[in-house]
């Protein structure tokens, strides 16, 4: 009888745990990682340290050039800052499995 009763109780608790991480789970399915390289316009050379404002998050860009970001899937603009180069503002397709690229003209 006692184990009836521990077993029942097992699966209670184990019931609530499972269902306080599925709505966990849910509420993180709006964001997505999206991944990017910046670079020059006319020679196609990788920018190292450019700012990436992106879902109010400031990030740089690597030494080739390349960032990663979690975004809301429902706050896709960027904004792209750099020394000598244009301020660049882009939407940003949290959907899209490729490295976006981002181009940057010269001021």
């Amino acid at each position: 009888m006692i184990r009836i009763i521990f077993i029942g109780l097992m699966l209670t608790v184990s019931s609530f745990i499972f269902a306080g991480k599925t709505s966990t789970v849910n509420s993180k399915e709006t964001t997505v990682l999206v991944f990017g390289k910046v670079v020059d316009k006319i020679s196609g050379e990788e920018i190292t340290g450019a700012e990436i404002l992106i879902d109010n998050k400031i990030i740089y860009s690597d030494l080739n050039g390349n960032f990663t970001a979690l975004i809301n899937i429902n706050n896709v603009d960027a904004e792209i800052k750099y020394i000598s180069y244009k301020d660049t503002k882009v939407k940003v397709n949290p959907f899209s499995y490729n490295t976006i690229t981002i181009e940057l003209a010269s001021k």
